[in-house]
């Protein structure tokens, strides 16, 4: 079992990392080889994003940093994810969206320069596990136009990664839990 610190997720998320701002779009996290100093940074749009909506991007891109952060959190999740065939289907079949295999839930084809070049590992492990993480924590949350369609409880998982993510979700937004309530699960 994890050892809960007295800092909130966020919190630890956020520990030494440098927030700047941008101005090439919405906002950025980059580290490692992609940071210009080899160390977390957080870039924000100062013109787009204040005050309380600021410090929400500031969350929503602190996400990314759960696999270097947290690295036992992020393989908990990820090997939940992994091993759930409901989430599997669902990560499959929106890679297959993405690619131009499929239309969207619109009928809509992704246009063939927008496609997703990567093969589905490290699409899924880059970019779209971080993105149903945040979405998870994040969904319908007024301030994220992205996040608008996202719903927590009609994403598709199984009942463990559910469970995970609704923990995350909680101690990410400082929530105590509350005992005896089980997370909705969509039907299968």
């Amino acid at each position: 079992m994890r050892k809960v610190s007295e800092l909130g997720l966020f919190e630890r998320l956020l520990k030494d990392v440098e927030i700047r701002p941008y101005s090439e779009g919405h906002s950025e996290t980059k580290y490692g080889d992609d940071s210009p100093t080899g160390k977390p940074i957080i870039y924000v749009n100062d013109d787009l994003y204040k005050g309380s909506a600021k410090k929400k991007m500031m969350k929503a891109e602190s996400l990314h940093l759960l696999r270097l952060k947290e690295p036992e959190l992020h393989k908990s999740l990820m090997d939940s994810a992994l091993n759930d065939p409901v989430y599997m289907a669902a990560a499959r079949h929106s890679y297959d969206v993405v690619t131009g295999r499929k239309p969207d839930e619109n009928g809509d084809y992704v246009p063939e320069e927008k496609r997703e070049k990567r093969p589905f590992d490290k699409w899924h492990n880059v970019s779209r596990f971080d993105q149903v993480v945040g979405g998870y924590i994040l969904a319908q949350d007024p301030d994220f136009p992205t996040m608008k369609n996202w719903n927590r409880d009609t994403m598709r998982m199984g009942p463990e990664l559910r469970r995970k993510l609704e923990a995350v979700r909680q101690e990410f937004n400082r929530e105590p839990p509350q005992l005896g309530v089980m997370p909705k699960q969509m039907s299968n």
